[in-house]
């Protein structure tokens, strides 16, 4: 059941932005969210931020998008470089075709699937599909960036901004419902959503001491642990190959959670935010999570939060199952307690398949992608 929602976030907030409300207000496509609520969960009140469906887009990419491509209205910059593993490649491709921005978006083949064909052919956008690893793809994407003097999108600066957001919105509706959530559990890749988040928090203390601190949990998939394994002090390089790729032979069962190597700093704020807020980062194993699925899905579902899936059956993206399943698996160990309240958050996983079927502009082996890239960025030039 929906128990608030908001429709016109980003502008809603834009004073706390350093975008222009001019910029924002062209950029915006109504960016949404909502809280849903769940029956109790072995006595946990559990309840689930939607960050996803109702989004013009379909992703929860859309607080973040919006506010890059006003930034980039702001400077004045028409032409941009972006990679993608499907949520930021659709909502980029849908703000330029907005705004008038252009972008060239790298992913990889296995994105494909994820990409909407009406978007990619717009005339805003041209695609080019990668054969590399996310990692050697980012790596790819710096190197064009510095050779073709284009700015990258979404900046890391846009990331915090962007997701701090959440800690307004939550504060409106914790007001408005006369609640507040004890735990906050997120399924874990860079993690800019909940460091955005608790970074937002520690703004609106500044302004209201009165403001609770919910305890983070973050989750990772038994494949991709680089956050577990560094707070408990492993060394994230120890274990695992490159991004996206499987450790020690486990099988990765949601690649939008791929990424294995993270920065210090990334490292360093994890390890603040759960010293701030006085929580964790889990792991859950594939063959928990597969026990967890059907159920956190069929939760999903009657709280009207539709989990998209493939023709076979299985979901489309699991990120925001992975959510669920380790709030529902935190109650069963008892990290969560009886009494509580816990807000899982649910990005991707919502959007249905794209209809039609989607080609990438162009294809590069990734020895040859910064030539490609290029000949890309001049079909965009004016």
């Amino acid at each position: 059941m929906q128990i608030y929602a908001q429709d016109d976030v980003v502008w809603r907030y834009a004073a706390h932005l350093s975008a222009g409300r001019r910029e924002i207000r062209r950029a915006s496509l109504l960016e949404s969210g909502r809280i849903v609520r769940l029956p109790p969960q072995g006595g946990v009140f559990t309840d689930v931020l939607d960050l996803s469906t109702a989004n013009a887009t379909g992703t929860f990419k859309s607080w973040l998008i919006c506010l890059a491509v006003a930034r980039c209205l702001r400077q004045e910059q028409p032409l941009v470089l972006a990679q993608s593993s499907g949520n930021t490649a659709n909502a980029l491709a849908a703000y330029a075709a907005h705004t008038g921005l252009r972008a060239v978006i790298l992913h990889p083949p296995a994105s494909r699937r994820r990409i909407v064909p009406r978007l990619a052919e717009s005339g805003a956008v041209q695609f080019v599909e990668v054969d590399a690893p996310e990692q050697r793809i980012k790596a790819i994407l710096a190197t064009c960036a510095e050779t073709l003097a284009l700015p990258v999108v979404p900046h890391p600066a846009d990331q915090d901004e962007a997701n701090k957001l959440r800690a307004y919105f939550l504060h409106d509706a914790a007001t408005e419902l006369g609640t507040r959530w004890d735990w906050h559990v997120q399924a874990l890749s860079s993690g800019y959503g909940p460091l955005g988040y608790y970074a937002g928090l520690r703004e609106l203390r500044g302004r209201t001491r009165s403001v609770p601190v919910p305890r983070f949990l973050g989750v990772q998939q038994e494949a991709v642990t680089p956050y577990v394994r560094a707070l408990s002090g492993e060394t994230t390089g120890s274990r695992g190959g490159s991004d996206g790729a499987e450790a020690s032979g486990v099988p990765v069962l949601e690649p939008t959670l791929f990424r294995q190597s993270l920065t210090e700093d990334l490292v360093r704020r994890m390890r603040e935010l759960c010293a701030y807020s006085h929580g964790t980062v889990r792991a859950l194993t594939n063959s928990r999570y597969l026990q967890l699925e059907p159920h956190a899905a069929d939760l999903l579902r009657e709280a009207g939060i539709a989990v998209a899936l493939e023709p076979d059956g299985t979901p489309r993206e699991r990120a925001g199952l992975y959510s669920l399943a380790g709030t529902l698996d935190a109650i069963e160990h008892g990290v969560i307690r009886p009494g509580e309240r816990a807000l899982a958050v649910f990005t991707g996983g919502a959007a249905p398949s794209p209809g039609g079927t989607y080609e990438p502009h162009w294809r590069a082996h990734q020895d040859e992608a910064c030539d490609i890239v290029a000949r890309a960025v001049d079909k965009l030039r004016p």
